[in-house]
């Protein structure tokens, strides 16, 4: 019997996620007696354990979401604590036994700029869109970071700072007034944007630019060339390793970016590092006439196996 192994999570010191969790068939998990409240204290616990810094959560009926920094990468054994301890309080307070969770938690990455503000308020506007609270009574919903936020003190872990950073306003309660009118406009502006916010802050393995996204999928690369990471496109993957050989190529040349204009089409040192992409990986011409400017893809192949033109 084959056994397919899991694909890795990214870690590293620093990295700020979206992490998402659906209860497994209970349509109101954090419903359930204070089952809310019990998993709100285990975040807490968890942040304490693993000294992250939750930019925002929030913990709805039967799901929950988290922006969160990991300045240690313990993303994966912070989770595997949080919620196999939640699911043990849980079957011990209803009597039940099995999984709680539907599946893996889901976690992208993000870009710490205007993509993490957008998630911030994502993640606190999330009772809003789901028609549990008005806009207005956002800060009776108990079970988020948004209520936190708005006192005088904050929870240690619970990192306020950041979000008014974002707006360029200073952690105080006047500069969370100024917050709770812009969740009004953003709410006013984003009406009738559910799937669209919803596709952008949940779905892929990346919130933010599409150069960052790049940028990060050849570290991943670099750093751990044979890992398939969870979430990561394989063609993501695969260029950021097609590029890595182009960079690699060039640099023992003695060459650059700027040789690559410079150079004719057909340049042998082209040729070559063409040849060594197709032989060594799935890059395809096309991929290659782009990247090394070679002109038509069929021009590529021509060259790669010593055609006359």
């Amino acid at each position: 019997m084959w056994v397919v192994p899991r694909k890795h999570r990214i870690e590293y010191p620093g990295a700020s996620y979206h992490v998402i969790s659906r209860g497994n068939y209970r349509k109101d998990l954090f419903c359930v007696g204070k089952s809310g409240e019990a998993f709100e204290k285990a975040l807490f616990e968890t942040m304490d354990r693993c000294g992250w810094q939750v930019y925002a959560y929030v913990i709805m009926s039967n799901h929950f979401h988290l922006a969160l920094k990991t300045p240690q990468p313990n993303l994966v054994a912070g989770m595997t604590w949080l919620q196999s301890t939640f699911a043990t309080r849980f079957n011990r307070f209803t009597g039940e036994r099995g999984h709680v969770f539907q599946g893996r938690y889901k976690s992208l990455l993000v870009e710490e700029d205007r993509p993490l503000l957008g998630l911030i308020d994502y993640i606190h506007l999330n009772p809003v869109r789901a028609g549990v609270c008005a806009l207005e009574d956002l800060k009776s919903y108990r079970l988020s970071s948004y209520p936190k936020f708005l006192k005088k003190r904050v929870r240690k872990g619970l990192n306020r700072k950041c979000l008014l950073s974002l707006l360029g306003q200073p952690d105080n309660l006047k500069a969370m007034m100024d917050y709770e009118r812009h969740l009004s406009v953003v709410e006013e502006k984003e009406l009738g944007k559910r799937a669209e916010l919803s596709k952008r802050y949940t779905r892929g393995w990346f919130i933010g630019s599409a150069k960052a996204k790049q940028a990060l999928a050849r570290e991943c690369v670099s750093e751990h060339g044979q890992v398939n990471w969870e979430g990561v496109d394989l063609k993501e993957l695969n260029e950021a390793r097609w590029e890595a050989i182009v960079r690699g190529e060039l640099e023992q040349m003695g060459l650059n970016e700027s040789s690559i204009d410079e150079a004719a089409k057909g340049a042998s040192w082209k040729v070559s590092i063409a040849r060594k992409l197709r032989n060594e990986t799935t890059a395809g011409n096309p991929w290659i006439a782009n990247r090394l400017k070679m002109g038509h893809p069929n021009y590529v192949s021509n060259l790669i196996h010593g055609k006359s033109l």
